[in-house]
């Protein structure tokens, strides 16, 4: 393989010998047969209608082939095209990569405010939407079936990749993908997941995908947990109503100032990484439950908020403590009981994290406020 400029990089993969390829290329898409393969970079907001005329004319400028396919990516080609190897039960199998995730989406969705996810991505890292390119080289001969086969599995491989970097869409919206395999020679009829190609060319497709994401910076920012919230569309404005619900007035104390302080207290535990690393599980907790998927539930009963369910309430409980202390807890207590405001429409871990988030913060301000008269 070797990176080449023309307007913009281009990585040039040349292969041991000519061999089938099966792929969604740009150029010579479908069944082909060649010994030479591209990945283009283009320039940012690339609109061209004529992407094939294009990648045509640098394909001849390079003195590549007729027959090369060729891939197109805004990503940076050359600095983060990647290579995965893996060898499982004697198969082996290359993978090559490039990445970009600006654009990312899960399939059958549509993509919202794209120029301002391009912009903002410009700013945080001056690059722009990429593609996943995925080149799948098998050692063994493949029949027609096993290669669409191998397509579905280097599709997963590619999801399962970008999924253990926080994400959970399946791809971006301009992915392409090839299969490349040996002209002569018995076929394999088979590449699923549980054969020994597909193992070994799913592993290096997330290996290379994984190195290219890491390589562009591309892992997905989580931010804060109020973030997540709004997401949620639980606004900081709907927790102070709920602390509101069960403040007992005290003459001594204006209101503006306890819901000042309240949201300044939220800022600061947003920034903190026990709070939020508490919130983060509750979250990720009620979103196994909702999946019927925490171990050693029945499927069903999550919905139930089921009385022997206790994590839920030991999660609120070391938030509530954490922020205010034993006094803290008693706070988590009465919200917990009487579930004020947005509280009372979440699910069973939502609930009890964000009595004790109420919950605690309330009880530091009263902590703080009686020490003031003091």
């Amino acid at each position: 393989m070797e990176i080449k400029n023309v307007e913009l990089p281009v990585a040039i993969i040349r292969l041991s010998e000519r061999m089938e390829v099966f792929s969604s290329a740009v150029m010579n898409s479908g069944h082909t047969t060649t010994q030479t393969l591209m990945i283009m970079e283009v320039p940012k907001f690339y609109d061209r209608r004529d992407p094939l005329n294009h990648m045509n004319d640098v394909r001849k400028t390079l003195g590549l082939p007729e027959d090369t396919v060729g891939f197109m990516t805004a990503a940076e080609v050359d600095e983060v095209i990647s290579v995965g190897e893996t060898t499982f039960n004697g198969v082996r199998t290359i993978s090559v990569a490039t990445a970009g995730l600006t654009n990312v989406v899960t399939a059958g969705d549509v993509i919202e405010n794209i120029d301002e996810k391009i912009i903002e991505s410009m700013k945080k890292r001056k690059q722009m939407p990429g593609t996943i390119n995925i080149i799948g080289i098998s050692a063994l001969p493949l029949t027609d079936g096993a290669k669409a086969n191998a397509i579905i599995m280097m599709t997963e491989a590619k999801t399962a990749a970008i999924q253990t970097f926080g994400y959970n869409e399946t791809g971006t919206t301009s992915d392409a993908i090839a299969v490349v395999s040996p002209i002569k020679g018995k076929r394999e009829e088979y590449s699923g997941t549980g054969t020994n190609l597909g193992i070994s060319m799913a592993r290096s497709v997330i290996s290379a995908v994984r190195s290219a994401v890491i390589k562009r910076a591309d892992m997905r920012e989580m931010g804060t947990f109020l973030d997540q919230f709004s997401r949620m569309d639980i606004t900081k404005e709907m927790l102070w109503e709920a602390a509101l619900e069960l403040y007992i007035p005290n003459p001594n104390w204006k209101t503006d100032d306890i819901k000042n302080r309240f949201m300044r207290k939220l800022e600061v535990y947003s920034k903190d990484i026990n709070a939020s690393s508490l919130i983060q599980a509750a979250m990720e907790l009620e979103r196994l439950g909702q999946a019927d998927c925490i171990c050693a539930m029945p499927r069903g009963m999550f919905e139930t908020d089921p009385i022997h369910l206790i994590a839920d309430e030991i999660l609120g409980i070391q938030l509530a403590e954490y922020i205010a202390g034993t006094r803290g807890l008693f706070e988590f207590n009465r919200f917990d009981r009487h579930k004020p405001g947005i509280i009372g429409k979440l699910g069973p871990f939502m609930d009890d994290i964000i009595c004790g988030l109420v919950g605690g913060i309330m009880s530091s301000i009263y902590t703080e406020l009686f020490e003031g008269e003091q």
